[in-house]
Order: C-alpha cells, then structure tokens, then sequence
C-alpha cells in the first residue's frame, strides 16, 4: 500500500467534536482528493501537539483506542488509513495498539514521541507492527541524527514525516525548505512526508518543490470544522499548491 506522490494528506482527531460529526466529516473527506488520512488517538497529554490540535485531543468525545474503533473500517474513507498515537500512552501494550490498528483498517501507526523520546523501543516497534502486518512509518525533526534517518529509511517504511516546526499549527521563523531538501537527500527513495502550520497552496508549493512527497494539513482544518463546505473548500484550495 503505498501513497501517489505528490500527495495531500488530513489530519483529525478521533471522534472530535462528536463521534457523530467526527464520521460525518469522514464521509465528506471520502470525496475531498486526499490522498492519505492522519487518525489521531485521542489522548490527555498530547505534548507534541499545538494549541489547536491539543483543544481537540481534550474536546474528543472517546478517549485513546474506544475513540478510534468508533469507525469499524477507515479504508473506506481513505485508501491509506494512518493512526497517530503517543507511544507514552502504550509502553506496555503496543500490541494491543497494532491490533486496533490492523482491526479497523489502518495502514500503520505513526508515534510522534518514538524517535525523540523512546528510542530503545524502535525495535519492538518494528517488530510489532511486522507481526500484525503493519507499515512502519517514522516521525522525525531537522534535530534528528542523521545516521539515524538514514537507519530508519533502509527499514522501508510507508513513510518518515518530518515536523517542520515545534509543534502542530506554530510557524516559527525557521528555514524550512532548506531543512526539507537537507532530509531528502537523507532518506533517499523514502516517502518524505511534511506537516506542522501547512495553511496556503504557496507554502505547499515550495515544499513539494523542496522534496517533499506529500504535505499533511491538521489544525488549519480543524479550525474551519464547524463550517464543513469552508474546510471541504480550504482542503481543495491546499490542494491546489501540489502542482506548478
């Protein structure tokens, strides 16, 4: 299962503001041309999240697991399905994580606190999901040793996302296409996925343009949710920058 590139990827929160409302935007994003769909794991300390993802984290209606099994198939809204959880939250049942994961469809689990915070569990990460049948996929920033990006890419994930910025939805006067083509040549063939305050096409363009195979915007639709056609019309705005 791999990702077309270049690629537009949508982040949520599971059953955020509702479970009721969290499907009905998952019918509609069914036909929105995303290429690839970001499921948050609802949890109470989401520490690599900014304030608007982290308002959704508190706001979700289930938490952790029960907030992702409230959607019995995601491959139905989206042909490559990703849950996003905290590792800190599932020291000691990755399994049980990996299991949800494969149950409802998902394509991999992506940890954004693995690399940073939990390295001597990469391993067992790999492992688990090999053993459920599951991609691997990696969250990494410009600060990540670059000996280990390129171990992590000779793994042959789905993806290596890379956080363009402290945490999602803050733009900081940082360079980022220049850290953006300096992981590209790091990860080589790997499907080089960005995210962090994605909000206009131009900013898209100069990404895909950087190295970038594909973008992830998360807080910038969030923030449009109550009005579903103005995010619905936002993503096909974004998705507008994936081309010259």
């Amino acid at each position: 299962m791999g990702i077309s590139r270049p690629a537009l990827g949508l982040y949520l929160t599971a059953t955020y503001p509702s479970t009721r409302r969290f499907l009905e935007v998952l019918d509609k994003v069914r036909d929105a041309e995303v290429d690839f769909l970001e499921v948050g794991i609802p949890t109470r300390n989401p520490k690599y999240d900014g304030p608007v993802i982290r308002m959704a984290h508190r706001g979700a209606e289930l938490m952790g697991l029960d907030a992702v099994k409230a959607v019995d198939d995601y491959s139905k809204y989206s042909r490559v399905p990703v849950l996003m959880g905290y590792v800190s939250d599932y020291l000691n049942s990755l399994n049980d994580v990996a299991k949800v994961a494969k149950d409802v469809g998902a394509a991999t689990v992506l940890f954004p606190d693995l690399i940073f915070d939990y390295p001597e569990l990469i391993g067992k990460y790999v492992e688990v999901m090999r053993s459920n049948g599951l991609a691997l996929s990696f969250f990494i920033s410009s600060k990540t040793p670059y000996r280990l990006i390129r171990s992590l890419s000779e793994l042959k994930p789905l993806f290596i996302y890379l956080g363009l910025y402290a945490a999602t939805g803050i733009k900081l006067p940082i360079y980022i296409e220049q850290n953006v083509a300096t992981i590209r040549g790091i990860v080589g063939d790997s499907f080089l996925v960005v995210g962090f305050a994605i909000n206009s096409p131009d900013m898209v363009r100069s990404l895909i343009k950087a190295g970038a195979d594909g973008v992830v915007v998360g807080s910038a639709f969030i923030q449009r949710i109550s009005d579903l056609n103005d995010a619905l019309s936002f993503l096909k705005w974004l998705r507008g920058g994936l081309h010259e």
